[in-house]
């Protein structure tokens, strides 16, 4: 019998999901996205976190077959081995604060007894940072794999980072922040998080005057790429603060390479000038990821495969 696991790579406008075989494989057409309801009561958000499960399980062809798990790349912060949100003040999943994701989601899905049927007895779900999942996933199939110690950074609404060695997350050690988050570490006037994302973008933006309709990054660098001198302006200096944002810890864990994702990425050739200007390490490999959701799907498969051999 066919072995499947479903990942959900989860943001505050959009959740992506792909339902992964038992070799940890994409399976064909089964990627897609959903509105996240992230401003939805909490009984709304359950219901339809459940409702996207059944759907991507409705979705397998196969006659007979099991799902091993469920996983999901959640933004923190978040208590990932309880599965509780602790999310708030950024205007998205404000009603899950403080509730425990991983036995409500449990206990409806015991319920569904058409859902409950198709799961195998070691079912499971787990919740990991999206950073974290992205970075198993490219060490497994992506741009990592060839080197022995990688920084993620993972830039969209927010900094997402991982530490690698040797194909393991380093989350507790004297050379990389708590947690391996940089997102709260000082930088400039506040913190990190402030400057690589979204926000920061926007806030360079009103600096430099330049304004848009819809406050979209990709707007600002087709202005760029078209040219545009204060948008070209508005990169560089998101480079040159990536870049100074980095320093501090390359020196101290002294990665091969620095693996980039997040939606912000598809912006590279924009500010990757940028990053070399301030870089202090300029013999370190930048890589970037195509498609960051498929990698944070590969590393949910593989960890619901290591919290299996766990048990086991």
């Amino acid at each position: 019998m066919n072995k499947y696991s479903i990942a959900f790579d989860v943001g505050g406008l959009f959740i992506k999901s792909a339902v992964l075989n038992e070799g940890g494989e994409i399976v064909p057409n089964s990627y897609a996205i959903f509105p996240s309801k992230s401003k939805e009561t909490k009984e709304g958000i359950i219901e339809h976190l459940v409702f996207i499960i059944k759907q991507q399980t409705n979705g397998i062809l196969d006659k007979e077959f099991e799902i091993n798990g469920v996983g999901y790349a959640f933004p923190g912060p978040f208590d990932y081995d309880r599965g509780i949100s602790y999310i708030k003040g950024i205007d998205k999943f404000e009603a899950i604060y403080g509730v425990n994701l991983y036995e409500l989601l449990l206990d409806r899905l015991q319920r569904e007894s058409s859902f409950h049927a198709k799961t195998s007895n070691a079912f499971q779900i787990v919740f990991d940072n999206d950073a974290s999942l992205f970075a198993l996933g490219e060490y497994v199939s992506g741009k990592a794999g060839c080197y022995n110690k990688s920084i993620f950074l993972t830039m969209g609404t927010g900094a997402g980072s991982a530490f690698m060695e040797n194909g393991k997350l380093v989350k507790d050690r004297q050379d990389v922040p708590e947690h391996g988050w940089i997102y709260n570490q000082p930088f400039k006037e506040s913190i990190i998080d402030d400057y690589i994302s979204k926000r920061g973008i926007l806030r360079l933006a009103n600096e430099l005057g330049l304004s848009t309709v819809d406050n979209e990054v990709e707007t600002l660098a087709v202005m760029a790429r078209n040219e545009d001198p204060r948008a070209k302006m508005l990169f560089q200096r998101l480079g040159n603060d990536i870049g100074k944002a980095l320093n501090p810890f390359i020196e101290k864990f002294k990665p091969d390479a620095i693996i980039l994702g997040g939606q912000i990425t598809k912006s590279k050739d924009l500010f990757m000038n940028g990053i070399y200007e301030t870089l202090e390490e300029k013999s370190i490999s930048i890589e970037c990821s195509e498609e960051t959701s498929l990698s944070t799907f590969k590393g949910v498969a593989n960890l619901l495969k290591q919290c299996t051999r766990e048990k086991e």
